[in-house]
């Protein structure tokens, strides 16, 4: 070959190679976040739970990058979901509490708030949503509206795992946006949806939110009966289950989740998608109380589900991207309305929206493990607050008020608010939690007087009795009765 037919091939070589590797390096990445419901600190084996088998999860921890210090936005439902789909405090749409099914005017608006699915749609993803809404019932909030091509779920915050009734004893199952009576153990159906998702969307970006229906009540594995039909009804009873049944049943519901994760991952690898798509775990709020009373669902934390001691707030965390990120574990302060700048921030997509941000991007800490600058962090729910300001945390409840040093007292075991050597801090940062309400609670969520014992009203009563015609849940011996 001639010395100028070799000089031009390797030239073309080149700039082929350099037009693939653009090409490679533009690809938008694939985004899988999962939700789980309820799930607390320790829900998970890699966490420290007890009597928990979660291989596959732990296998993304072990090769991504774990968090031990993440919170969520709120101690109950709604409002952690509202922070990740704006990347605000869920104050600023005016919600503190939850949405409730019985009520279809109120919700998370995507015409007047940031919606992250809306973005990711926005910048070119399929989007698909398996599981548990609970971001308002109407129409106008529903997942079609928040740019969701996909939904296979529940609007409700929690359903039947086998009849898929609700809490207002209606069945609330969908599939491609459409009610169904689709026939199935819910988590085992999720996880099915989001397979045939990714079978069909594989060529193109794709953005899957997972909220999971587990492990909130009612407690059900994948092979006990029914709790609610179309002539008997309960909120839930695990209350009165013995601790073996209530682990057992925890633990299934766990499992079946853990299994999903080994079927999206086995999906992913089929497609060699695997390096190309960020996951992200993690939990709406910590465990419910029964589950703290029969085992150390929040580890060693005080607290739980409803409460903002850190057994209510504080969440497993993990990311995972196979290549692109270090196995680690990072200590660093996150909260769930973090996600949305994060994600953008790693997909490259800038945001526009006129609508203020509270989360930050912690690309840099994830994929760096570089420090979070410090910033003061709220939760508020009801007519209780809390904050954090560097290790001191300080909480505003109805009985009065607390301050705890967690890197001291992690536990929140020692009362400080007595204290005269902080009573400056203790000044000082329950006028910042003042001053945080005036500037950022709208709606009902501002009118609320901190630790006066308001609570929201429950407009979704129901004559039960009548209902159940008298019938009760029981558990006697091995087994329940309803009788």
């Amino acid at each position: 070959m001639k010395k100028s037919n070799i000089l031009l091939f390797a030239l073309a070589t080149l700039v082929l190679f350099g037009s693939c590797s653009t090409n490679i390096e533009r690809k938008k990445p694939n985004v899988i976040v999962i939700l789980a419901d309820d799930l607390g600190y320790a829900g998970l084996s890699c966490f420290g739970g007890e009597g928990i088998a979660t291989p596959h999860l732990d296998k993304l921890a072990q090769n991504g990058v774990k968090c031990t210090n993440f919170y969520a936005n709120s101690t109950v439902c709604s409002p952690t979901r509202v922070a990740l789909f704006s990347g605000r405090y869920q104050q600023r749409v005016g919600l503190d509490h939850i949405y409730f099914h019985c009520v279809d005017s109120v919700g998370l608006d995507p015409k007047t708030n940031p919606s992250l699915p809306l973005i990711m749609k926005d910048a070119g993803y399929k989007t698909g949503v398996f599981g548990k809404w609970h971001l308002g019932s109407g129409e106008a909030f529903q997942p079609k509206q928040h740019g969701f091509d996909e939904f296979t779920g529940f609007l409700d915050g929690n359903i039947d795992f086998v009849t898929k009734h609700n809490t207002e004893s209606e069945v609330d199952w969908f599939v491609h946006h459409q009610p169904s009576t689709q026939e199935g153990y819910v988590t085992n159906l999720l996880n099915q949806a989001v397979v045939d998702f990714i079978d069909k969307e594989h060529e193109h970006p794709f953005f899957i939110y997972l909220p999971e229906a587990a492990v909130h009540v009612p407690m059900q594995g994948p092979n006990d009966a029914p709790l609610r039909t179309d002539d008997f009804y309960v909120y839930a009873v695990q209350h009165k289950f013995p601790k073996n049944e209530y682990m057992r049943r925890y633990s299934e519901m766990v499992k079946s989740m853990d299994d999903g994760v080994g079927m999206i991952m086995q999906a992913l690898r089929k497609y060699n998608i695997e390096d190309n798509t960020l996951i992200i775990f993690t939990s709406d709020n910590g465990g419910e109380g029964v589950g703290v009373k029969h085992g150390k669902v929040n580890g060693e934390h005080r607290g739980h589900k409803v409460q903002l001691y850190e057994g209510g707030i504080k969440v497993p965390a993990l990311f995972y991207w196979k290549g692109q990120l270090t196995p680690s574990t990072n200590e660093n302060k996150m909260l769930t309305m973090d996600l949305l700048p994060t994600i953008m921030d790693i997909c490259d997509i800038e945001y526009t929206l006129p609508y203020q941000l509270d989360g930050i991007s912690v690309k840099e800490s994830v994929f760096e493990n570089k420090p979070i600058a410090e910033r003061d962090l709220f939760w508020m729910h009801t007519d209780r607050i809390a904050m954090q300001r560097g290790n001191l945390k300080f909480l505003w409840l109805t009985n009065g008020i607390e301050l705890y040093d967690l890197k001291a007292d992690p536990l929140e075991q020692i009362n400080l608010a007595e204290s005269q050597a902080y009573q400056s801090e203790l000044k000082q940062m329950q006028e910042a939690c003042l001053a945080w309400k005036e500037q950022t609670a709208t709606g009902f969520p501002g009118q609320r007087q901190f630790g006066d014992g308001v609570r929201t009203p429950w407009p979704c009563t129901r004559d039960l009795d009548t209902y159940n015609a008298g019938k009760k849940y029981y558990w006697e011996n091995d087994g329940p009765l309803i009788r």
